[in-house]
Order: structure tokens, then sequence, then C-alpha cells
């Protein structure tokens, strides 16, 4: 068997987790083409025009793979739906619909998983229901899930024993706290770009999405003097699952870096208020709002970005001016 995965929303909140569940079942993993132009066209032809940038790259990688399902013969093109998580935490709505969304819009088969805690169906719960519709056992998917689940959080630990080190590192390059969900953060024609115009301006990157909070159980570092709830500093009624993992991010490293910028996408209701909300509970520190569209053209971006380098190596300057 193989099955086909969409390089976008839900994936990129667990990029180990699903790959490695189908894998330990012994099941081939197709992932769609990287973000490109042709991607990008597909998915705003296939999207209503209110539907954000994230969600038609999205449509535009399920198109993908669904033009490619029969040369590679691709038996399922797998979509989760995430609703609601533990402590009444729930996720934009467009991780709910977009599974139906798809099989409304193209002709192949598809997979889903459901998780939403609100109606019994946990983690474990989701993945064993996967289980018994792809023909496993139980004992072959627990078994699966606890080794994918394993992973993950390997993987999670080791970015955050990264990252730690780079706060801690005291050098004189810039630090920018990059505030972003991992489907707009890591995909090639959204945040890929503009971290490469950071990284080739010499500055140090520092993600929020990387915290206390996306590791679960931060005990296990207690060298380091973090929090869990730093976002109940910023706002202690963001109730979406992503957002306040970011948010956390920016109360435990607001005071490690130079500046922060803050990458979304239009028109995305949940970013526009949680952004807006944090920018103006953050006045002391330098910030730069960018909000991604289809018509973005990587020269104004650049001038922007290059802008507030320049504001920020003033203040670095002339605090060690001051220092000193």
């Amino acid at each position: 068997m193989k099955i086909g995965i969409p390089r976008g929303l839900g994936i990129y909140e667990y990029p180990i987790l699903f790959v490695n569940f189908f894998k330990y079942l012994g099941i081939e993993v197709v992932m769609s083409d990287k973000s490109n132009n042709k991607i990008l066209k597909d998915g705003i032809d296939n999207s209503l025009i209110e539907s954000c940038l994230a969600s038609k790259i999205f449509i535009g990688h399920v198109a993908n793979l669904v033009k490619r399902s029969k040369e590679e013969k691709i038996d399922y093109i797998f979509i989760p739906r995430l609703c609601t998580f533990e402590n009444n935490q729930t996720i934009c709505v467009k991780f709910f619909a977009i599974y139906d969304i798809c099989k409304n819009i193209f002709n192949a088969k598809f997979l889903t998983l459901n998780l939403d805690y609100e109606k019994n169906k946990t983690e474990l719960n989701a993945f064993l229901k996967l289980g018994k519709k792809l023909g496993k056992s139980k004992p072959q998917v627990i078994k699966a899930y606890l080794k994918a689940r394993k992973m993950q959080k390997i993987y999670d630990k080791k970015k955050y024993i990264e990252q730690t080190e780079k706060i801690l590192l005291n050098d004189k390059k810039l630090k920018v706290l990059i505030v972003a969900h991992p489907y707009v953060l890591y995909d090639e024609i959204l945040g890929k770009r503009i971290i490469k115009i950071l990284e080739d301006n010499n500055v140090e990157l520092i993600y929020a999405n990387i915290n206390s909070l996306t590791m679960q159980n931060p005990k296990i570092f207690k060298w380091i003097r973090t929090k869990d709830s730093e976002y109940i500093n910023i706002s202690k009624s963001i109730f979406w699952k992503s957002s306040r993992n970011i948010l956390n991010g920016v109360g435990t490293n607001i005071n490690n870096v130079d500046g922060i910028i803050y990458i979304s996408v239009f028109p995305c209701g949940t970013d526009s208020l949680v952004n807006e909300l944090t920018i103006r509970k953050t006045k002391n520190i330098p910030s730069l709002n960018l909000v991604l569209d289809e018509q973005d053209a990587d020269v104004g971006i650049n001038t922007r970005i290059e802008s507030f380098i320049d504001i920020l190596e003033m203040n670095k300057n002339k605090n060690m001016r001051i220092s000193g």
C-alpha cells in the first residue's frame, strides 16, 4: 500500500508522527512536491477567494498528489482532521473542514484521522480507528503509534535543545524571534524565503513555536529557566492550541532577542487578532508584522526586512555604547 501526504497545515504540526506511523505499519509514504508556483496556482484555482493562503497552498499540494496518484499508484491521500485537544484547546476551523473540502473538490481516495477530544476521539483512539481502516490489528497499530510518538518526542527534544543553545550563546549576532505557525514558517514559498533573507543577513533566528509547551514535559530541562504558561502574560483567554504555543514562545524569549518578526497569511482571522494583541503587549521591543498573500513580491519583503535589520543594529549599537 502507498499513501500520499500533502505538505501543509496539520502535517507541519506533527512532521514525524504521521509519516512514521505509516512506515512502522509497513506502508510506503509519498510526500507531495515542495511548494512552488504551480502548486500555488493549482491551490488558488481550486479554492474560494476568501480562503487563507495557507489552505490554498494545501489544496495545491493535494492537487499535486492527485495528478501523481495514477502514475505512482498512490492508494490514498491522507488528510488529518484536527478539531479539539486536551484542556479545552481547539484549532482553526480550516483544520476541521479541509478533509471534506478536498473530498468534494477532487476525484480521489482519501483517508483521515479524527482527533477530537470533545467527542472522546483522543490521539490513541484516533490512530486505532485509522489503523483498523488500513486492515491492521490492534497490537500492530498500538506498537506503530507508540514508536511514532516516541520519534516525534525525540525530534521535539532535539529542536528544543538546539534552540536553547542558540539562546544561551553570547555572541554579537542579532537575535530575532520568528512568530509563525509551522505550516507558514516551514513552507518553501511562505516562511522559508523570509528565513533565507534573515540568514543571508547574518541574523540568529529563534522560533516561537519551539518552546516548553511543544516539549510537553519541560521538567527534563530543569537547567533551562522557562515556564509552560508564559502565554498567560499576553492573554488568559487564548484557546487556540497553536496560538497558545507560539505566544508561550514569545513570553519565554522576549528578553533573549533584539526584535520580533510576525509572519502570517492573508486573511487569517486568528493571527489578525493574536498578532495585533501580542504587538500591543510587547511595545518595548521592535517588531515587524508581515502578512503574506498570493500577490507578494520578494523585492518588497526584502526591503522591509533589511530596513528592520538596520533598526535593530542601530538599537544594539546604541545600547552597547550606553552600557560601555
